[in-house]
């Protein structure tokens, strides 16, 4: 029965190779959609607590200051379907632009920067080093800006994981750092689920931290009730909807719908942050640490 299994998903993978073979969907590892190699209970199973970063140990209880967060790059897929070109010297134009009115730019008042996944498109190394260059080393380099990413489907088309993993800080997809009145929870969805190892991990956590939570993930839970663009196990949602909710989370935040959304759960926001290529749109987080108050507002360049 084993033998007459995996005979059959081989001949399902050479009719559909062949049938779109031309159309470009090659590209995309049609293959992997059958057998992950690294699946997300290998990627995530432990949360990596980052206690040694010294821009969030800078920090302090008195702090007000913005994060700005991009998600879906999509390096390339520029100039193809509904993607224009490429446009990071105008983003970068714009979050170094004094406001009139504070006589500072965004990037003056930044403290760190998140991608929320879809650096790639295909999961192409090239297209991972591509983004170094055009977003994360300006980033880092240009404005003293840390970029912390989690990881979105498209990264790992064609075993695109093992670059992501090398490319992209913290090098892991399951992690949490905490300043004076928060704490930052990033979370692994990219396989369309967090898995069974992954949420009874990021439940235990929560469930045993006090502060107030910040989340960010790649696919929603909700996006409206966008069937086709968020997780699709329900039960899992409800959990983990449930579990945000009783633990004082403030705000879930992700991307891959490429359009600005907002979910009211009334314990929390979600909020879906616009494709960076598609929407040419970005998001800013302020935070204030005193207050114990946050907001989030998205932005187009």
């Amino acid at each position: 029965m084993k033998k007459f299994a995996f005979l059959f998903q081989v001949l399902i993978i050479s009719v559909v190779t062949s049938v779109f073979m031309g159309c470009g969907i090659e590209k995309y590892s049609l293959n992997e959609g059958f057998a992950r190699l690294m699946k997300v209970e290998s990627r995530a199973t432990n949360i990596k607590l980052l206690d040694n970063e010294e821009v969030i140990n800078s920090v302090t209880e008195d702090d007000e200051y913005d994060v700005i967060i991009i998600t879906d790059v999509h390096i390339g897929n520029e100039n193809k379907g509904k993607n224009g070109p490429r446009r990071e010297d105008d983003f970068f134009a714009q979050i170094e632009k004094v406001n009139s009115e504070t006589g500072k730019s965004l990037a003056d008042t930044t403290k760190f920067a998140l991608c929320l996944g879809d650096v790639a498109e295909h999961g192409y190394e090239d297209e991972f080093i591509r983004f170094n260059e055009l977003v994360k080393d300006r980033f880092e380099n240009d404005y003293n800006i840390k970029l912390y990413s989690v990881v979105g489907n498209h990264d790992l088309y064609n075993s695109g994981w093992y670059h992501w993993a090398y490319y992209n800080y913290p090098n892991t997809s399951f992690y949490k750092f905490e300043t004076p009145s928060f704490s930052w929870y990033f979370l692994d969805s990219a396989s369309g689920t967090l898995g069974g190892y992954q949420y009874d991990e990021l439940r235990s956590k929560m469930i045993h931290d006090d502060k107030q939570k910040l989340v960010f993930t790649h696919i929603p839970v909700y996006a409206e009730d966008n069937l086709y663009f968020v997780m699709q196990n329900t039960e899992e949602r409800n959990l983990l909807i449930s579990t945000c909710a009783r633990t004082n989370t403030v705000l879930f935040v992700d991307g891959h719908t490429h359009k600005d959304r907002t979910s009211d759960f009334g314990y929390f926001i979600e909020r879906n942050v616009p494709g960076f290529l598609e929407k040419y749109g970005y998001a800013v987080l302020h935070v204030n640490e005193k207050t114990k108050d946050c907001s989030i507002k998205v932005v187009y360049y």
